[in-house]
């Protein structure tokens, strides 16, 4: 079953993007904020470059076939009189004019707080994090060549087993708890830990509805499954990804090579959680743990605390 990860800039979009190059001032955006947030840079497919602020993608840069270079966003922003001029095909001798359309457009964006603050907040913490693992992408999700084979990939007698005795302890409980839902496709955040693991962040909002909160190590089991099948069909692929990184340098070059082991965790701003939810989401993760890979360790749990100041990071598991 053919599975790929391809996020790698291709060797023309790098020359764009290194010095001199038409693209060189997306990398010169580690320090910019935008609604005091700062900007974070990500590759996607179809040699993509993405720029986010918090939850939201301001900007997506993509090289053509004829040389050109398009720039394009969601219609909130491009119908934004900021982005005038910017959101159009440009030239790579267009270097100047690129700038100061890009710094314009920057500098007078309006985002909702919808993106920037709670979740949004969280994210771009996490995303900067470099105390436990350093992240090189977000929103990850596997490729496969057809619709039912990707389906085929995320069926797994392990997810179904531990769905049957959660359910069994929800409906058991009193209140019975919500029952599990289905699991998405997109891992949050990919890292890289220092021995070399990949790690698979899922974010959250321990704010957030209660049985979101308490299952997400259920959600993440998927993920483990998944990424776990996949991993050496796509460990060159993740690798060629951060070395780009690495080599552009929006990743430290300290990172160590990827192995091919994997490990997951679940990562909250303040814990905020209620006594009853830490109750269950225990015992969720109890649950889950009796299904992980026989390699694959216990999931992690994080919190990232003081959020006003300096974030201080706290490991609960």
């Amino acid at each position: 079953m053919p599975i790929s990860y391809e996020r790698a800039p291709s060797k023309k979009l790098k020359e764009l993007l290194s010095t001199g190059g038409l693209l060189a001032p997306l990398l010169d955006l580690t320090e910019r904020q935008v609604c005091g947030l700062p900007l974070d840079t990500f590759f996607g497919v179809e040699d993509k470059v993405c720029i986010y602020c918090g939850l939201t993608r301001l900007i997506e840069v993509k090289r053509t076939s004829n040389g050109t270079v398009k720039v394009t966003a969601h219609k909130t922003y491009g119908k934004q009189s900021c982005a005038d001029g910017f959101f159009r095909h440009w030239n790579i001798n267009e270097h100047i004019e690129f700038e100061k359309s890009l710094d314009r457009y920057l500098s007078r964006v309006e985002v909702d707080r919808r993106f920037t603050k709670s979740e949004g907040l969280i994210q771009s913490l996490w995303s900067r994090v470099t105390e436990c693992w350093v992240t090189f992408d977000r929103e990850a999700t596997l490729s496969y060549s057809s619709q039912k084979e990707s389906k085929i990939a995320r069926e797994y007698d392990q997810v179904e087993s531990a769905r049957v005795e959660l359910e069994a302890v929800a409906r058991s409980a009193s209140p019975p708890w919500a029952l599990p839902s289905s699991s998405g496709r997109e891992v949050d955040l990919l890292a890289v830990d220092s021995n070399g693991s990949l790690v698979l962040v899922e974010l959250k909002n321990a704010s957030a509805r209660a049985d979101s909160v308490f299952y997400t190590p259920f959600q993440l089991l998927s993920y483990i499954l998944e990424w776990c099948n996949a991993i050496e069909s796509v460990l060159e692929q993740l690798q060629a990804l951060l070395d780009s990184r690495v080599e552009l340098g929006i990743t430290p070059g300290s990172v160590p090579a990827l192995t091919g082991d994997i490990r997951a965790a679940v990562c909250f701003g303040p814990d905020t959680r209620s006594n009853e939810v830490k109750r269950r989401y225990s015992e969720v993760l109890e649950v889950v743990s009796k299904y992980l890979p026989r390699k694959v360790p216990l999931i992690d749990t994080w919190t990232l605390e003081d959020l006003s100041n300096s974030p201080q990071l706290v490991c609960l598991t």
